[in-house]
C-alpha cells in the first residue's frame, strides 16, 4: 500500500587523517503508484559548494521489461539552495537536482550519489552522524564507515543497532545492516543512531570552534557608533545588553541556515551589519561585536536546537544552533537573537 519501497539503501563513508572524506549513497526503489512517482520524480541533494563537490554517478529508472532509461546530463542541475536565494552571503549551500527520466509506476528508480568533503571543515578531524530510514519501508539498508586504522575515534551505536569491526590494509570498517518493515512515529529529537568522531573532547571542539570565529567579532567604526546610538542614556549593564539585543534580534533578518549547512565559519560582523541578515552564529556576530564596543564580554553557546545531546560523543554533528551568553557579576544572560520565544533569559550562575 506504500507509495514506494526502498529496496535497499547503502551509506558508504570513508574518512581521511587531515579530515578529507567521501559519503557515497546507492539506493534502489521500487516505484508502486503514481503518488510514489510525483515524489520520486525530482531528486535533490544538498552540499556546501566551498568544501564539498557533488558527484551523480548515475540516475535511471529500470523498467519491468528490463530496460534502462538513464538519466541525461542536462536532467542535472545546481542551484542554490531555497533558504540562501535572497541571502547571496550563504551562496555556498547549493543543491543539486535531478529529474528522474520517464519514471512509472513499477519501475526500479536507482542511482548513486557521491559527496566529496575536499577541504576539512576542521583540518586532520573528522565527524559523522546518521539515522536509519524510518519514514519509508526499507528492506535493506546498510552503512559502512572507514576510517585509518590508527586513528583513534568515539563511537556511539544506538541500542538495537548492533554492527561489524573489520579490517582491511591500514583501515577499519564499520558494518551496520538494518531494515524498517513498517513505518515509525517521527522521533528527529532523538540523538542520531550511529556517532563518530575524531574530536577526545568538548573542550576540544569549543577551541576548534573559538579558532574558526576567531577576529571575526571585532567592532568597525560603523559598529561602534551603532552601538553608541543605542545605548545612549543606559548606565547599567543590564540596560545595554536588552538595548543591543533587542536591535539584534528585531532589526537583523534571520535566515533559518542550521549551524554547519552554510558554514561553520561565521561572517563578520560588519558583513552582517551591512547585509541586515544572518543565521543563527552571524547574528550572535553582530551581538558580541556590539557587545565588546560597550565593553561587555560575551560568550557564543552551541547547542542542539532541534534534539537531544548526547554528551558522550563530542562531535560538531550534534549542534544547529548559536545563542550568546553573557555574564553580570552573580547572573548569567542567555539570549536567542533569532527568536521572540523566551529570547532574553536572565540565570543565576552555576
Amino acid at each position: 500500500k506504500e507509495p514506494f519501497v526502498i529496496e535497499q539503501y547503502v551509506t558508504t563513508a570513508r574518512f581521511e587523517n587531515d579530515g578529507t572524506g567521501e559519503k557515497v549513497l546507492a539506493v534502489r526503489v521500487r516505484v508502486q503508484s503514481e503518488a510514489g512517482v510525483q515524489q520520486l520524480r525530482q531528486l535533490t541533494f544538498s552540499f556546501n559548494s566551498a568544501n564539498e563537490q557533488i558527484d551523480v554517478r548515475y540516475v535511471r529508472a529500470r523498467k519491468l521489461d528490463g530496460t534502462i532509461v538513464n538519466a541525461a546530463a542536462d536532467a542535472v542541475k545546481e542551484v542554490t539552495a531555497p533558504v540562501a536565494r535572497d541571502a547571496a552571503a550563504y551562496s555556498n549551500y547549493k543543491e543539486k537536482q535531478i529529474t528522474v527520466p520517464a519514471l512509472a509506476v513499477g519501475d526500479t528508480l536507482e542511482y548513486e550519489i557521491a559527496t566529496r568533503l575536499v577541504t576539512a571543515f576542521a583540518p586532520d578531524e573528522f565527524w559523522f552522524a546518521h539515522n536509519f530510514v524510518l519514514s519509508a519501508i526499507v528492506r535493506d539498508e546498510r552503512l559502512e564507515i572507514s576510517v585509518p586504522e590508527t586513528r583513534k575515534v568515539i563511537l556511539k551505536s544506538a541500542a538495537g543497532a548492533p554492527y561489524e569491526t573489520q579490517h582491511a590494509g591500514e583501515r577499519t570498517i564499520y558494518l551496520w545492516k538494518h531494515a524498517n518493515l513498517s513505518l515509525a512515529a517521527d522521533d528527529s529529537a532523538k540523538p542520531a543512531d550511529v556517532e563518530l568522531t575524531t574530536f577526545t573532547g568538548w573542550e576540544a571542539v569549543a577551541h576548534w570552534y573559538a579558532n574558526i570565529a576567531q577576529g571575526r567579532s571585532e567592532p568597525t567604526p560603523e559598529i561602534r557608533a551603532k552601538t553608541e546610538e543605542l545605548t545612549r542614556g543606559a548606565t547599567e549593564s543590564l540596560a545595554k545588553v536588552q538595548a543591543l539585543y533587542d536591535y539584534v534580534s528585531t532589526n537583523i533578518r534571520y535566515v533559518e541556515l542550521p549551524l554547519g549547512q552554510g558554514s561553520w565559519r561565521p561572517h563578520t560582523a560588519a558583513e552582517v551589519l551591512a547585509n541586515r541578515y544572518g543565521d543563527s552564529q552571524d547574528k550572535h556576530i553582530l551581538l558580541v561585536a556590539m557587545l565588546k564596543a560597550a565593553g561587555i564580554p560575551s560568550d557564543a553557546v552551541l547547542i542542539p536546537y532541534t534534539r537531544n545531546l548526547d554528551a558522550s560523543v563530542p562531535s560538531p554533528a550534534q549542534f544547529d544552533h548559536v545563542i550568546t551568553t553573557v555574564p553580570l557579576g552573580t547572573v548569567a544572560i542567555w539570549m536567542d537573537t533569532t527568536t521572540e520565544v523566551a529570547p532574553f533569559r536572565l540565570l543565576a550562575s552555576p
